[in-house]
């Protein structure tokens, strides 16, 4: 069984929390279950819901989708990381290869901490922006966020519809006095 401070150096390998501070990881760690993971036992598969974050501290996992494998993963690192901010299917499976020992982070268990902790969040946030930064520079084309730059706000076309309709009434009105 692993100690507290042992869950949080483990935890601090994940993406996500690299920038959390020792008192959050602590906070996390304390949520954090450890799960042993046996050879040929699937963790998820890929409709279930993301829910957790994964370590690995022993063993092997591989993680595919399609029957494809996507990567494997051993000690020291982390899968399902987006599940602490994105609720929706896994979109791959996670198949234990090698027996061994992992630690899990629920997502409800961190929105818990996060909510007590506005920084720990502000974190992840700054994290998630700078992610979004270095796609936009990558690939500008296709790192459009909901159309952005794409359609003009609905509140410009609003704007421009009063504007118009001002004007033809001033038009109207300028008529009729002629």
């Amino acid at each position: 069984m692993l100690t507290p401070v042992e869950r949080a150096l483990i935890l601090r390998g994940a993406d996500l929390l690299k920038d959390a501070g020792p008192r959050h990881l602590l906070g996390l760690a304390e949520a954090a279950r450890e799960i042993d993971i046996v050879e040929g036992d699937s963790l998820y598969v890929e409709e279930d819901p993301a829910d957790a974050l994964y370590m690995v501290v022993e063993g092997r996992v591989r993680l595919s989708a399609g029957g494809r494998t996507m990567s494997e993963v051993g000690p020291g690192e982390a899968f399902g990381t987006w599940s602490l901010v994105d609720p929706s299917e896994r979109g791959h499976r996670a198949d234990c290869i090698e027996d061994g020992l992992a630690v899990a982070l629920h997502r409800d268990e961190f929105y818990d901490m996060a909510a007590e902790e506005l920084s720990l969040l502000q974190g992840i946030v700054r994290l998630l922006a700078k992610r979004l930064r270095a796609l936009v520079i990558e690939r500008p084309d296709e790192a459009r966020i909901e159309g952005e730059g794409v359609e003009r706000p609905e509140a410009v076309m609003e704007a421009e519809l009063v504007a118009e309709a001002a004007k033809s009434a001033t038009a109207a009105g300028d008529a009729r006095k002629a």
